[in-house]
């Protein structure tokens, strides 16, 4: 037998190295490429028609070609259980039907599935008038999932993401197989979300998909505030006639051409209308101070509170602090004051409040306690005039002993506070913490996944042409050498 040179061996191992490591970074590659839905047919329904509001809206059976995938994990398989799936216009997806295991596994050329309850233990029913919230065509999506988890995918779905396709049309409460106008979907927000009293409050109404071309009417329960027509996917109006109390307001798109887009209706918007929950006033100026403001040691301040019970009598604390207050006795209509609250000269300094008993707990965002910042105490400033006997001349001795006050108009303390607009805070004034770092998202494991696997990959090779240029360079140089045969 032919031994290769201790060179040759060493080179001969390197390569065989790389290689294998470019195998296995093919491997990563291939797994840490996410799943991508495919659709492989259509499936039947029948009947073809139905309720909305039914107590099983989609009733009758199923009917699709083909397998789901024999991929089977220990105990989990994705052959032995369907779920159907609505997607919405936002293109997400939503439960009607899980649990459906009638004529499983579904490893045949093709299946009916029945899906009464009886055929189908544990089978979980969605109520459609709750997904569906408009007028249109949906699609539907027939899935193999596993065994032990429903979950909506991505989160519980086989590799590949196989599934059958349906389309309904809605109109109404109705909905029949087939495809008619596109469904759309409305999303509304507020700002302000709670507001004072005539205080105007922008409502936005948003339209998926985009093109969809019509009206949007925004209404809070039976009263229409308005109207505004889409515009680049969106919706606007501006209103200030919300009464103090709280309101759920819904926007209503109404299609420029029902054989276009479907009408559709958002869900409820919260916008609280109310009297800010507290105030305080600087007592020197008058000024209404911002949210958590910043005040100073002995200033002198004015306090209301409102949402307290009436008749009630207030007692006055502050965080950190022994100095005692007056009491205050609420108003007729919850409102109690403190003419004068004056922060105490030895307090400490940072984030602290004023802290009322009881707390006033009546509206929306009722106060438990009024927040401020104290500003450090102003340090003694060192002296500008020079020692005497001081020289011009520089000298390259340094000097007898370090110094450890701090130099003219520098200070070692660093002071922040975060304050709300003026008059505009309508909550309960509780304090808002904002973290100095942020961090910056990286992308999913799968794409982090590719992205090492390939970089390795890049090395593999280049290691595996290395290791092969070697050997060759030493063959041709004579470097590399057989030696004698063993016995």
């Amino acid at each position: 037998m032919t031994v290769p040179h201790p060179f040759r061996r060493a080179a001969a191992l390197a390569a065989a190295c790389a290689l294998a490591v470019l195998g296995l970074v093919a491997l990563v590659t291939s797994q840490s490429q996410p799943a991508r839905a495919a659709s492989v047919g259509e499936f039947t329904m029948t009947p073809g028609s139905g309720s909305l509001t039914g107590a099983q809206p989609i009733a009758g059976s199923l009917g699709f070609s083909g397998a789901c995938p024999d991929a089977t994990i220990e105990d989990i398989n994705w052959n032995s259980v369907l779920a159907l799936y609505v997607v919405k216009a936002d293109g997400t997806e939503a439960r009607a039907m899980t649990g459906i295991t009638d004529q499983a596994p579904y490893t045949g050329a093709s299946s009916t599935v029945s899906l009464a309850a009886a055929d189908n233990p544990g089978m979980d029913v969605s109520s459609l008038s709750d997904i569906i919230t408009g007028d249109g065509t949906y699609e539907l999506r027939l899935r193999c999932v596993e065994n032990d988890d429903w979950s909506i995918p991505p989160s519980s779905i086989v590799p590949g993401d196989p599934y059958w396709s349906q389309k309904i049309t809605v109109t109404g409460n109705q909905w029949v197989v087939g495809e008619g106008a596109t469904a759309t979907g409305v999303a509304l927000t507020a700002v302000p979300s709670v507001a004072a009293p005539g205080a105007a409050v922008k409502l936005t109404a948003t339209l998926s998909p985009a093109e969809a071309t019509g009206t949007v009417t925004f209404l809070d329960g039976d009263t229409t505030l308005g109207q505004a027509t889409v515009s680049d996917g969106k919706a606007e109006l501006t209103t200030t006639t919300l009464s103090e109390d709280t309101h759920h307001i819904v926007a209503k798109f109404t299609p420029s051409s029902t054989a276009d887009w479907g009408t559709s209706e958002s869900d409820p918007f919260q916008v609280v209308v109310q009297l800010p929950r507290y105030e305080m006033y600087d007592n020197g100026s008058g000024d209404l101070l911002a949210d958590n403001p910043q005040l100073e040691r002995g200033q002198s301040v004015k306090l209301l509170l409102r949402g307290c019970e009436p008749g009630t009598k207030y007692t006055m604390t502050m965080r950190n602090n022994d100095s005692s207050f007056p009491a205050a006795t609420a108003d007729a209509s919850g409102t109690v004051t403190w003419p004068t609250l004056t922060v105490p000269e030895g307090a400490v300094a940072g984030q602290t409040y004023w802290d009322n008993t009881p707390d006033c707990t009546g509206g929306s965002y009722p106060v438990a306690q009024v927040n401020f910042t104290l500003a450090e105490p102003s340090s003694e400033s060192p002296s500008a005039t020079p020692t005497d006997g001081s020289s011009d001349e520089p000298t390259d001795q340094p000097t007898d002993g370090s110094s450890t006050e701090p130099t003219d108009g520098s200070s070692g303390d660093t002071s922040g506070t975060t304050s709300g607009t003026a008059g505009g805070d309508t909550t309960s004034g509780g304090s808002s913490t904002t973290s100095g770092g942020s961090s910056g998202s990286g992308g999913g494991l799968a794409s982090t996944g590719s992205q090492i696997a390939l970089f390795s990959g890049v090395g593999a090779v280049i290691l595996t042409g290395a290791g092969i240029a070697f050997v060759r360079y030493g063959r041709r140089n004579g470097l590399l050498t057989f030696g004698e045969p063993r016995a």
